[in-house]
């Protein structure tokens, strides 16, 4: 939105219809993965807080009435010299948009902050079954319902946006740069795996690759491109 010089979105808090800015539809976003052979580090901690993260009580001044219940949350700081990330397009020319926004920056998670410090040439990948090291994180009913369920990988409890129907309408109209919230309706749960360690075991999947270093699940692509009213 910086780059393209159109307005900052709103900051104020919106309880009730949050506003959500994301790439058009077609721009999958596969996440950011750290380099496996440069350092990595994590950090566990434990903190007493509340049960519903929808609370708001902790920013008040004064709290009556009955008090909240409490829990104990697990947090993970994950250190990183830096990450790659991934986003498929089936449109080179839209992928070429992006190149713009090489230098720019955000925070990412809740302490978090990075910056875009080269983007690639456009990559060709085709689609091809193999045994491989994926790229990105897997969808563990891909590997359950392929018999690749062998372990050397990290699961996660994920969530991916429920887009609407009405988002193939903005991608049409706007493109790339535009402040208009996306249209999307929540969120979708889904347990994902990740291999961390290039060692691990390499299941035989469907994978977009370009034959070399990229291995990308097609589970993944469909599972977060998919628009289904009934989701």
């Amino acid at each position: 939105m910086m780059k393209s010089g159109v307005g900052i979105p709103e900051t104020k808090v919106n309880k009730d219809n949050p506003s959500t800015y994301l790439l058009p539809h077609d721009y999958i976003s596969l996440g950011a993965y750290p380099t496996l052979s440069k350092w990595i580090g994590l950090h566990r901690t434990y903190r007493k807080g509340m049960r519903e993260f929808s609370h708001d009580d902790f920013s008040k001044l004064v709290v009556s009435g009955k008090g909240k219940d409490f829990q104990l949350h697990t947090w993970e700081y994950f250190f990183a010299e830096n990450l790659t990330g991934y986003i498929a397009c089936a449109s080179a020319d839209k992928l070429e948009q992006l190149r713009t926004i090489e230098g720019f920056g955000c925070y990412i998670g809740k302490e978090g902050y990075a910056f875009v410090e080269s983007i690639s040439e456009v990559i060709k990948i085709t689609e091809e079954q193999c045994a491989a090291l994926p790229s990105t994180i897997v969808p563990a009913d891909d590997l359950i319902t392929n018999s690749q369920w062998h372990g050397g990988c990290d699961i996660y409890n994920l969530y991916h946006y429920r887009w609407s129907t009405k988002t193939l309408e903005q991608d049409n109209d706007s493109g790339v740069w535009d402040e208009e919230p996306t249209a999307v309706e929540g969120f979708l749960p889904f347990t994902g795996a990740y291999y961390s360690d290039s060692q691990a075991h390499r299941p035989v999947l469907n994978y977009w690759t370009d034959q070399d270093q990229i291995f990308i699940p097609d589970s993944l692509i469909q599972l977060l491109g998919n628009i289904n009213e009934k989701n």
